[in-house]
């Protein structure tokens, strides 16, 4: 093909020296062939600084242009890093933390975050310039969802330096909180508010937290930290190592509190639910007799048992009425892992 994948590269590194001793392009050998269909790709560092087109054998890698996934919009974190877009047509979108209208209901303000910075965008929607304006008016308010397309200018205001003058709006999502059954846009029942919510509240509500300000800082922050400690270990010749969630090792008995299994059945709200244990064993006949032929088989059978027992494995141990999980998804008692390093 007209491309170069890395299997390609890597063969080329490894037979680079030893087409150019043992075979010219021209000699008609398999090596020489391959080396004439090769050559015009691969360059050097040498002549690939003169202005060549093709792959580094080594040096910097070229810039990747991502051509699996592209944004349809800008980020807001990048609007307000620098003015490259002061008074240029730009696509937005992301979550209304507040909305307000203004001269007379003709005038709608929504303040627009997506998550990428802890900072707000200011959009400013008019009745007269602004396509779609009542839909994006009757959103519900905070938490709705919206995309803009607008010309990014100084804002006429205090508080922010830009402002979005907002020529196409787009509601995404509207807020159905406006009745008990969430069949009314409104904001009157959405958890979500203009003022500030304490943590009891939003720990009500986890499924929103990263839309409140306090939690999004957090999760930056941990971010942060755990981007500083993956690179460091990495830096100096770590690895990281994904331990199993679920393991059979019990670590210092504190994995007996989060135990996994499938005896319960999928149905959470079925009662009487019975789970399998081990019984007894079936008692003895004192009347019955055994003979010597008997007692030295079951005596063979059992050294040979023993003899067969690999001391590196746990011993299982079955212990009367307690539940057997012999038919269970892994066959055996299953718990969260409480400690990657033991499983390391």
């Amino acid at each position: 093909g007209d491309s170069l994948s890395l299997a390609d590269i890597s063969l080329a590194v490894s037979l680079n020296s030893a087409t150019l001793a043992a075979a010219k392009p021209s000699d008609g050998s398999v090596l020489g062939e391959w080396q004439a269909m090769m050559t015009p790709q691969i360059e050097t560092p040498s002549t690939a600084s003169g202005g060549g087109s093709g792959v580094l054998l080594n040096g910097p890698a070229p810039p990747v242009e991502n051509k699996l996934y592209r944004r349809n919009r800008i980020r807001i974190k990048e609007i307000l890093a620098s003015n490259e877009y002061l008074n240029q047509t730009i696509t937005v979108a992301g979550w209304a933390r507040t909305t307000r209208n203004a001269n007379k209901g003709q005038l709608l303000f929504v303040e627009l975050n997506d998550g990428s910075t802890g900072e707000s965008l200011q959009c400013v929607l008019d009745a007269e310039k602004t396509e779609g304006f009542a839909e994006c008016k009757n959103s519900g308010g905070t938490g709705a969802s919206f995309q803009f397309v607008g010309t990014l200018i100084p804002s006429q205001g205090a508080g922010q330096a830009v402002e979005v003058a907002v020529t196409t709006g787009k509601l995404l999502g509207a807020v159905y909180g406006g009745d008990l059954e969430g069949l009314e846009i409104g904001g009157n029942l959405y958890p979500m508010s203009k003022k500030a919510h304490t943590l009891e509240h939003m720990r009500e509500h986890a499924h929103l937290r990263p839309r409140g300000r306090v939690h999004a800082a957090a999760m930056r922050i941990r971010h942060a930290m755990a981007y500083a400690t993956h690179t460091f270990f990495h830096n100096n010749g770590f690895l990281y190592i994904h331990t199993p969630i679920l393991t059979g090792a019990d670590c210092e008995g504190a994995g007996e509190q989060f135990a996994v299994t499938t005896l319960l059945g999928s149905d959470h709200l079925k009662p009487g639910v019975t789970l399998p244990v081990h019984e007894p064993p079936p008692p003895e006949d004192p009347e019955k007799k055994i003979s010597k032929k008997e007692q030295k088989r079951l005596a063979k059978m059992a050294a040979k048992e023993k003899k067969n027992v690999d001391p590196t494995k746990p011993v299982e141990e079955k212990v009367i009425g307690a539940v057997d999980y012999s038919t269970d998804f892994f066959g055996k008692r299953v718990n969260l892992t409480v400690s990657g390093q033991l499983n390391v």
